[in-house]
């Protein structure tokens, strides 16, 4: 104990000049005048060098970010061209499915299964008188009536045509003449058979 009781007041004597020095120390000592006041008033800088690499890396940071500015503004002017096509396109696209959808209506195609049964039909209506036939036709679905007359003879279509040119308009309907130029149009366009591969 006795050993340690003159390290404990050494040590607290270190202490207390060092401490004396640092607060009264630099004002007190003449022949240093003091610490300057304009050093004492100017906030620490962190960081006090310039060279010509950092004014270039500064000026190439400059020229980067207005070049991403630039391409930013491309890039909203070009996604707004492509918005624009992309909506223009799927306009053509909708005006061509409806076109797609027209020409299916009007261009017929008869089955393998169908010939059969559309041959039996043609017979029987190129057996009877024109005007009979054009009494069941005009009561008759238009496609089917032009499946039939497209395994006619064009012996007996011409005349059953013609006898729907003649007929007399019955009120409210389409006229029967009108009828009859829309048949011969989609027996024009009517698809050649089609034989069923069997399963």
């Amino acid at each position: 104990m006795k050993a340690l009781l003159p390290a404990l007041v050494g040590g607290a004597l270190y202490a207390a000049t060092g401490i004396y020095v640092v607060m009264h120390g630099l004002t007190a000592m003449p022949e240093l005048g003091g610490m300057p006041t304009e050093l004492t008033k100017m906030p620490p800088r962190l960081w006090n060098f310039n060279s010509d690499a950092i004014t270039q890396l500064v000026a190439d940071l400059k020229v980067s970010r207005e070049k991403l500015t630039s391409d930013e503004k491309n890039l909203v002017t070009l996604k707004s061209q492509i918005d624009a096509e992309k909506a223009e396109l799927e306009k053509l696209r909708e005006e061509l499915q409806g076109m797609r959808t027209e020409i299916d209506e009007r261009v017929l195609e008869i089955q393998g299964s169908e010939v059969k049964n559309l041959k039996t039909l043609a017979l029987t209506y190129a057996a009877m008188p024109p005007p009979a036939a054009v009494a069941i036709f005009r009561e008759m679905d238009e496609n089917m009536v032009v499946k039939i007359l497209s395994v006619m003879k064009v012996e007996r279509t011409g005349p059953i045509l013609g006898e729907m040119s003649k007929i007399a308009d019955k009120p409210g309907e389409e006229p029967m003449a009108r009828r009859a130029a829309r048949i011969s149009d989609k027996l024009r366009l009517i698809k050649p058979i089609k034989k069923e591969v069997p399963a």
